[in-house]
């Protein structure tokens, strides 16, 4: 099965400092390194990755100040290219599409840009039925009364934290697990969803499946030092998509290999994982 994800590209460019420098002051970078960004880029490196080419405007690049002292990371982003069209959207996919209409294929949506990805979706559910969605809700400008449009037409919805406590008013999964299962938002979220995924952090993960309405809890391994934290959420993402779009691996245990993951690239800089780590992950999930 293919992935392919909609969302943005850019070059991460990562300042180590001791701590947080204070504002009009001159800090010391204690190292800098450059790699790939942008959630749903971030993910792919991960799992696998389909590019548009947009003529204009010029490549992203995220500053990020990344802490010793916390593991935290502070981003400022800067881009000048336009987000891509239904229209561009939809002629790729359906070139796609014509190349072999039987492939099994996966299409993951980054949150952003929501009226124009709803339009993508719909797409997607009409001209490829046999296709599996997810998306993820993360960035805070788009209320949950228009992402909520969106997750209803998703097989898997990933909602984030800091969303849920900034735009939904709930302070834990479980109260908005509860909301979903009230029809709280008098949506229909039984003709797509399987599930709603919710990384907590150092909690682990929590998850909803929408068949039998259970609510589950996974803990993640502490680790004694956070080495750097940016972008742990787009590989909890990424080894999510790697395990589903196997098919036959049981969901409980694609998520606690993603925490695993996620957890192990916090203890690194970057999202390169060792061979060895990579062998285990995928023997975990054949298992």
């Amino acid at each position: 099965m293919e992935v392919i994800a909609v969302g943005t590209a850019a070059i991460d460019v990562i300042y180590e400092v001791g701590m947080y420098p204070k504002e009009d002051s001159k800090a010391r970078s204690l190292a800098t390194s450059k790699c790939r960004g942008g959630n749903a880029a971030s993910a792919l490196v991960v799992c696998s990755q389909l590019g548009v080419i947009e003529e204009e405007g010029s490549m992203p690049v995220s500053y990020i100040i990344s802490s010793q002292a916390t593991g935290s990371r502070t981003i400022v982003h800067s881009r000048t290219i336009a987000e891509l069209s239904c229209e561009a959207f939809s002629r790729q996919v359906e070139w796609y599409m014509t190349q072999d209409t039987n492939a099994p294929v996966w299409f993951h949506f980054e949150g952003r840009n929501m009226k124009t990805v709803r339009q993508m979706m719909l797409h997607v559910r009409e001209n490829a039925p046999h296709a599996k969605v997810s998306i993820e809700i993360e960035f805070p400008r788009y209320p949950w009364g228009l992402a909520k449009t969106l997750a209803s037409l998703a097989d898997y919805v990933f909602v984030s934290k800091d969303y849920l406590r900034d735009n939904v008013s709930v302070s834990s999964a479980n109260e908005f697990f509860a909301q979903i299962q009230r029809q709280q938002w008098d949506e229909n979220w039984s003709q797509w969803v399987k599930a709603f995924v919710c990384p907590w952090g150092s909690e682990g993960v929590y998850y909803l499946e929408m068949d039998g309405s259970t609510i589950h809890h996974i803990p993640c391994a502490q680790l004694d030092r956070v080495v750097e934290s940016n972008g742990a959420g787009d590989s909890f993402i990424g080894a999510a998509l790697a395990g589903l779009s196997r098919g036959n691996a049981p969901f409980y245990l694609v998520l606690k290999t993603a925490c695993d993951v996620a957890t192990f690239k916090c203890s690194q800089h970057g999202f390169h994982l060792p061979c060895n780590k990579v062998l285990e992950w995928k023997s975990a999930l054949q298992s």
